[in-house]
């Protein structure tokens, strides 16, 4: 068997050094093949082998690529909004319309958080967290208009509606 190893050598050798300067990359091949076949030296090979395939992603200053660009760029909007009023750190969702005043030059409504603290409204108070803004204080109901992302990334206004409970109205 070591007859074979050292004759497929020596003529790797010859083959190489005929081929001028491809000497290295030729013997080297050869050589690997009969270290190879010795019990102690299989592992290294292997080890060298699977070092050479495996790879390691560096997210580092990249995006996710399993996210879409608008997730990206509505997370990037609401990160710039570092200004924020206390009714814009809130869904809209939570919060629960409490009273209305209504047929004055300036209509205003109060919310209740889920605290329990009351805020006031009139109409272009910003409030929730969707970029919303009071469009029409009514009696009985406000009006808000929020911006939502379609999957083209267009902004669509949608109204939203906050009524007033029924055991909460005009006093008796």
């Amino acid at each position: 068997m070591r007859t074979t190893h050292t004759a497929a050598v020596l003529l790797a050798i010859v083959v190489a050094s005929a081929c001028g300067e491809d000497e290295e990359v030729a013997v080297a091949a050869p050589v690997a093949a009969a270290k190879a076949d010795e019990p102690g030296a299989a592992a290294p090979a292997e080890a060298e082998a699977q070092e050479e395939l495996s790879y390691t992603y560096n997210a580092l200053n990249r995006r996710d690529p399993f996210k879409t660009y608008f997730d990206e760029l509505s997370q990037n909007e609401q990160s710039d909004q570092s200004n924020l009023t206390e009714l814009q750190k809130i869904d809209l969702d939570k919060l629960k319309l409490v009273a209305v005043v209504v047929g004055t030059a300036t209509p205003m409504a109060m919310v209740e958080d889920t605290a329990g603290r009351g805020h006031t409204v009139k109409i272009g108070t910003l409030i929730g967290k969707r970029l919303g803004q009071v469009k029409h204080i009514r009696r009985g109901e406000i009006v808000v208009q929020e911006e939502f992302r379609d999957f083209t990334g267009k902004r669509i206004p949608q109204l939203k509606e906050l009524k007033l409970e029924e055991g909460a109205s005009a006093p008796k």
